[in-house]
C-alpha cells in the first residue's frame, strides 16, 4: 500500500502547537514509510477563515522544514465538486434537501432545552417529495435506522457507535458550503488518504465520516486519533500555560528541530532517549508507540531540548541562521563553541557573541563607566605586557595572565572583570581566558588602547 496521508488546518488563526504535533505525526509517518503528505487547507468557515491566518500556517510548517509532496488545495476551490456529490447522494436516497426554516428548528431546540432534552433533528423532511420553490435548504444524510457503525482505531481498536445515536446530519449548508464532516470525508476519499493521523477531538466526527466513506463505497483509511496535550494543571493547554504560535517560538530563539523533537516526544514513546536528529525520529516513529492518555506540556522542559539541540547544532548552520558577521581575525569557532554551552535560546546565543560582530565593533557599552582610575592604570600596565608577550593559545594566554597577577600581586578579579568589561560590555561572558583567546591580540590591544586613549584625563 502506498501511504497517503494529509495534514489539513483551518486557517482560523495561528498554528497551535497541537495541530502541529499532528503534522509531526503525519510526516515522521510518511517520510518512515516512503509515502506522501498532502496539506489540504479547511477553510470552508467564511466567516472566521482568513488569508492571512494561511500564510502564517504555511510560513510556519516550511520554518519547522514539514515540507509536503501535494498542495495546498483549499476547499474553498472545490466547492462544486462537494454539490455535485451531495446531488449525486440525493439521487441515490442517501440524502435529501430539508427545508426546515431557523424559526421552525429554534422552536423545537427551545422546546427539547425546557424538556431538559438533547436536541435532536426529528427528520422532518426525510421521507417528504415536495419541493418548494425559492426557499432555502440545506441538505442532510439519511442516517441509517438501527444499525452499528464500526471502525478501527490503531490507539483504540475497534469502535462501534449505535446509528440511531446521530441524526440526519447536515452535509451541505444553506448557502453552499459544505460541513466539516463532508467535505472532509469526500476528499480523504477522492485523495486516496491512506492514514488519517488527527486529535481525539476528532473521534466524534468519525462515525459520520465513516457513513459517508460508505456511501460512496470507498475504502476506509485507517484512522489514528492522538491524544490531546494539557497544562502542568491538566487543564486544556493554552497561553497561560506557555502555548503560544509556533512564530513567537521562532522570535524567542527556538530551533525548529527543537520544536519537532519535544513535540514528537509528547505522546509517542521511544525508551528513555529524549534529544533527537530529525533522521533518528523518523527511523524510530512508530503509530504503536503513541499514547493513548494525555501528554502533559512543559516549557520548561522544551527550553531545555532547544538548549542540548543549540549545542548539537553545527557551528557552520548556526552562522547561518543567524547570518552572524565576525570581526576579522576573531577565532569564530571557539567564539560560537563558548557561548553554546551558557545559552538556551538563538537570541541569547547571538547576544553573547555581540562583543565579536561587526554590529558591535564600536564597543561603546552602558558598563564602562564602572572602570575606575585604579583600573584603568592596571589596564595600562597589563597592555605593555600583553603587547610585549603577544600570546596566541589559550595554554600561553593564561601562563602570562597568571604571571602578571602574581608578579603585580593581584587578585584575579581586580583585572579579569574590568577587561572582560573593556573587551565584551559585560560581567557574564566566557571565560577571560576565552575572550582573549577568540579576540585574539591585534583587537585586544587595539580594543585597550581606545579606551585608555578615551578616559584618560
Amino acid at each position: 500500500m502506498n501511504v497517503r496521508v494529509r495534514f489539513a488546518p483551518s486557517p482560523t488563526g495561528s498554528l497551535h502547537l497541537g495541530a502541529v504535533r499532528t503534522a509531526i505525526f503525519n510526516y515522521l509517518f510518511a517520510k518512515k514509510n516512503n509515502g506522501k503528505i498532502l496539506v489540504r487547507i479547511e477553510d470552508t468557515d467564511k466567516e472566521r477563515s482568513s488569508s492571512e491566518s494561511l500564510d502564517e500556517i504555511l510560513e510556519s510548517l516550511q520554518w519547522l522544514g514539514l515540507d509536503w509532496d501535494e498542495g495546498p488545495i483549499k476547499q474553498s476551490d472545490r466547492l462544486e465538486i462537494y454539490r455535485a456529490a451531495a446531488e449525486k447522494l440525493i439521487e441515490e436516497d442517501l440524502a435529501y434537501r430539508c427545508y426546515m426554516t431557523q424559526d421552525e428548528a429554534k422552536l423545537l431546540k427551545d422546546k427539547a432545552k425546557a424538556e431538559n432534552k438533547i436536541y435532536k433533528y426529528p427528520n422532518t423532511w426525510r421521507e417528504k417529495k415536495e419541493d418548494p420553490k425559492g426557499r432555502d435548504f440545506v441538505v442532510r444524510f439519511k442516517t441509517p435506522y438501527k444499525s452499528k457503525i464500526n471502525f478501527n482505531d490503531t490507539l483504540r481498536g475497534n469502535i462501534s457507535v449505535d446509528s440511531n445515536t446521530l441524526d440526519d446530519f447536515i452535509i451541505i449548508k444553506s448557502d453552499g458550503f459544505p460541513t466539516y464532516n463532508f467535505a472532509s470525508a469526500l476528499d480523504d476519499a477522492q485523495m486516496g488518504i491512506t492514514n488519517v493521523i488527527r486529535g481525539e477531538d476528532h473521534l466524534s466526527n468519525t462515525p459520520k465520516q465513516v457513513l459517508i466513506f460508505n456511501s460512496l463505497k470507498k475504502n476506509l483509511p485507517n484512522f489514528t486519533h492522538v491524544s490531546m496535550i494539557l497544562g502542568k494543571d491538566k487543564a486544556k493547554l493554552s497561553k497561560r500555560h506557555g502555548a503560544e504560535s509556533i512564530n513567537s517560538f521562532k522570535e524567542k530563539g527556538y530551533l525548529p528541530i527543537s520544536i519537532i523533537n519535544y513535540l514528537a516526544r509528547l505522546g509517542w514513546a521511544h525508551g528513555d532517549q529524549e534529544i533527537f536528529a530529525l533522521n533518528e525520529m523518523i527511523s524510530n516513529f512508530s503509530l504503536d508507540n503513541l499514547s493513548k492518555s494525555p501528554a502533559v506540556f512543559d516549557p520548561e522542559k522544551l527550553s531545555w531540548v532547544n538548549s542540548v539541540q543549540i549545542k548539537n547544532y553545527p557551528n557552520s548552520e548556526l552562522k547561518k541562521k543567524l547570518k552572524l558577521q565576525f570581526i576579522d581575525g576573531v577565532d569564530e569557532e571557539l567564539a560560537i563553541n563558548a557561548v553554546k554551552e551558557k545559552n538556551k535560546d538563538l537570541n541569547e546565543l547571538q547576544k553573547s557573541l555581540n562583543f565579536c560582530l561587526l554590529t558591535k565593533e564600536s564597543h561603546e557599552y552602558e558598563l564602562i563607566n564602572e572602570i575606575d582610575n585604579q583600573a584603568l592604570l592596571e589596564l595600562k600596565k597589563f597592555m605593555i605586557v600583553w603587547e610585549a608577550k603577544k600570546p596566541k593559545e589559550i595554554e600561553e594566554i593564561k601562563e602570562v595572565f597568571t604571571d602578571y597577577l602574581n608578579e603585580n600581586e593581584i587578585k584575579m578579579k581586580s583585572l579579569a572583570l574590568p577587561l572582560r568589561i573593556l573587551l565584551t560590555g559585560t560581567k557574564s561572558s566566557p571565560g577571560i581566558f576565552e575572550i582573549l583567546k577568540i579576540l585574539g591580540h591585534e583587537i585586544v590591544i587595539k580594543r585597550i588602547k581606545e579606551f585608555i586613549k578615551n578616559n584618560e584625563k
